[in-house]
């Protein structure tokens, strides 16, 4: 019941982060609910999902086996479980979604790679099956957030090797691949690090604890907003005339 009651829950308040940017776009959509729809389904859960639980899986019996404990395997896991593999099939399964639809506008990158971030972000949290984690978590919702720019990111880099410009090449390339990966290892390791440190009997650790955790909702907040923004200005802008 716990775990249904998540995904209800992150359902909604996924979307209230989501649908902005299809609303934006006012008549000049061009893919459909079928289209969402789908991608939700065999690109989001089918692929990403699915391979993620496989290979994380398989990650945390690896770690059993060399014997990874305490703080050190938390951090090794935030890069290497949760930033590499996490990632890794987020991008690939939004590349298949692009590649199916043939997608064409900035706009709807953004849409599709955002939508296989909100539903993996769905399954995590349903799995979790705390409500409040949940709550707390989609507040600042980085899976949407961190999917949104990276697919408006992978547009300006297909632009800029359209027009041979490599500098361009570059750094959207990595703004679309290595940025995503280090944000989101950096994200979990300062979570990890607030609990670790709220279990210390120091208080200037505790103190050191509240005020991390000040910075992070504070800054997750900012970028969550600028991010949404900057989406819906995207799709205000969006015509249906191809370049």
């Amino acid at each position: 019941m716990l775990g249904l009651a998540a995904a209800i829950l992150a359902v909604g308040i996924s979307l209230c982060w989501y649908l902005p940017g299809i609303r934006a776009q006012g008549e000049n959509r061009v893919l459909t609910r079928k289209d969402y729809w789908r991608t939700a389904f065999v690109y989001g859960f089918c692929y990403t999902c699915l391979l993620i639980i496989i290979t994380e899986i398989v990650w945390d019996m690896m770690a059993d086996r060399v014997g990874l404990s305490g703080f050190t395997r938390e951090i090794l896991s935030d890069f290497l479980r949760a930033a590499l593999l996490e990632e890794f099939f987020k991008f690939t399964g939004f590349l298949l979604a692009k590649r199916s639809l043939k997608l064409w506008r900035k706009i709807d990158y953004i849409m599709i790679a955002g939508l296989i971030g909100l539903v993996y972000s769905v399954v995590e949290k349903a799995v979790s099956g705390n409500p409040a984690a949940v709550i707390v978590g989609l507040a600042i919702p980085m899976h949407i957030t961190w999917q949104f720019n990276q697919g408006g990111h992978w547009f300006e880099y297909e632009q800029a090797k359209a027009q041979n410009d490599r500098p361009k090449m570059r750094r959207e390339m990595l703004m679309a691949t290595a940025l995503p990966f280090l944000f989101h290892g950096c994200w979990d390791s300062g979570l990890d690090l607030i609990s670790w440190l709220m279990e210390k009997e120091a208080v200037i650790a505790q103190v050191f604890s509240a005020v991390l955790m000040l910075a992070m909702l504070i800054f997750g907040i900012l970028y969550t907003i600028r991010t949404i923004k900057k989406v819906c200005a995207i799709a205000r802008a969006s015509s249906l005339e191809r370049p």
